[in-house]
């Protein structure tokens, strides 16, 4: 008689063992793959440069990084129609730090690979060397629509105002071949843009620029346009009258740094004079690089009509006045007035100068309450020293439109309006912005001519534009109020 067979007990144990064996090995590749530190942050790529047309010749820098893993390989290339070619590619060695991050600059010459001018796109991505993807890496990507732009623009002025002194404003028409990502005057290195000419045909831009305070007598221009990596330029000489500047002294008492020091914020308390020149120098600096962030976009569209209309007040400062501020008989610091001061009744109706659209209405430092206003094509005015502001950022205004009352808030030594004209963002004279003639023959004109001026007309001089009369302006019903007695100058 056969025995009968009994399980062995090794088979007892080797299922469970078995199955516990592969969860762990499972577990173990599911940790080294998604778990693991080595997986990290994902991987990151973007253009430092921005693109959306591409020239023949376009330099453009790429920057990538990993998480823990470091990176594996960085790719880029174009494709057009289907057609795809790459224009960058790395691959990187083991052992990269974590969080490693690199900038690689790279050219795209759209010609010398075989594509057309049109739309293409622009394709970047980058893999690291974690366990992801099947041990590949994970990966990301980049993708930007281009426009490919192989015939350069051409851009020539056809007409430019004659009436150009120091401090004041200068207007030129000017024609593209093609359209462009950005054109414009540079004066002095700075690029002041232009727009569609209102009353021009397709290709007609104007430009309205400021003419600096101090320079040569010859100023040259550069006329520029810039698309996909390529500027073109044309030189333009332009004759500019100078002018002799008012010099004027400001006397601080300490019972006006006392006043500064109570209203605006200070740095050094205790320290009256100290306090007044960190705002009247470093404050001062800001507040203007705050106005040229506002006045950096502009209506494509010209909103004001006819002259600017000047508030009915006396004049205590011009626009240039080389001011020198003066503390216990000596001269303490030096500034240039960059507006017109404007003074009448204590908390006079401050009316808009022209229509337009709201871009400020907040405290701005030593100005106090102000309200800027655009009037399209990089024309702003501006109204400071308020004791109220009546408008918001965003309303749409009229000539005449209320935006406050005067007042001395800011560097105020007495109840007036600080009015100022800038042009994207850098003040000029707006002695000429009140001036009906001096704007249709000197801006208006220029967008209608469609030729290019003879070089002796476009360099003639002229004489500057005498100043406004004093208190001249539009009455808007009723009696002009008395003005308040004359105070000692101690305002911005």
């Amino acid at each position: 008689m056969n025995p009968i067979a009994t399980p062995r007990k090794d088979k007892k144990i080797g299922l469970p063992l078995w199955s516990i064996l592969g969860l762990l090995l499972l577990g173990g590749l599911v940790w080294l793959l998604y778990l693991h530190p080595a997986s990290g942050a994902p991987p990151w790529v973007r253009l430092m440069t921005p693109v959306e047309v591409v020239g023949p010749k376009t330099a453009l820098t790429l920057e990538a990084g990993a998480g823990a893993s470091g990176l594996r390989e960085v790719r880029v290339s174009l494709t057009q129609a289907g057609r795809e070619q790459v224009v960058l590619e790395r691959q990187f060695p083991p052992g990269g730090g974590p969080g490693e991050q690199v900038e690689i600059p790279f050219t795209l010459e759209p010609k010398a690979l075989g594509f057309k001018d049109g739309k293409a796109t622009l394709t970047a991505s980058v893999r690291d060397r974690s366990w992801r993807e099947m041990f590949r890496g994970r990966l990301a990507v980049l993708s930007r629509e281009v426009v490919i732009d192989l015939v350069p623009a051409s851009v020539s002025m056809q007409s430019m105002s004659r009436l150009v002194y120091a401090g004041g404003t200068g207007a030129m028409a000017y024609h593209l071949s093609k359209p462009v990502q950005e054109s414009g005057v540079l004066v002095g290195g700075v690029l002041y843009r232009g727009f569609a000419n209102p009353r021009g045909g397709s290709g007609d831009y104007v430009v309205l620029f400021p003419i600096p305070q101090e320079g040569p007598a010859i100023l040259r221009l550069e006329l520029v346009a810039r698309s996909g990596g390529q500027e073109v330029q044309q030189a333009i000489p332009l004759k500019v009258k100078p002018r002799k500047w008012r010099s004027d002294q400001i006397k601080l008492s300490d019972a006006f740094l006392a006043k500064v020091a109570a209203t605006l914020p200070v740095a050094k308390p205790g320290d009256l004079l100290g306090n007044f020149l960190e705002l009247n120098q470093v404050t001062r600096r800001q507040n203007h690089e705050r106005v040229r962030q506002v006045c950096s976009r502009s209506n494509p569209q010209p909103l004001w009509s006819g002259p600017f209309h000047r508030f009915l007040g006396k004049t205590e400062a011009g626009f240039g006045d080389r001011r020198t501020y003066i503390y216990q008989n000596k001269p303490v610091d030096h500034e240039v007035h960059l507006g017109v001061d404007l003074a009448s009744v204590v908390h006079s109706p401050v009316p808009a100068a022209n229509r337009g659209v709201v871009v400020m209405a907040e405290p701005l430092g030593i100005y106090g309450n102000t309200v800027i206003i655009d009037h399209g094509l990089g024309v702003f005015s501006q109204y400071s020293h308020l004791s109220r502001i009546d408008v918001k950022v965003g309303d749409r205004v009229e000539t005449g439109t209320v935006l406050g009352q005067t007042g001395t808030t800011g560097l105020a030594g007495g109840d007036h309006l600080h009015f100022g004209v800038a042009l994207q963002g850098e003040f000029v004279d707006p002695i000429e912005w009140w001036d009906g003639h001096w704007l249709k023959d000197q801006v208006e004109a220029v967008f209608l001519k469609t030729t290019s001026p003879a070089p002796e007309t476009a360099l003639a001089p002229a004489p500057a534009p005498a100043a406004a009369k004093e208190g001249k302006g539009r009455k808007r019903g009723g009696k002009q109020p008395k003005r308040q007695p004359k105070k000692k100058k101690q305002q911005e």
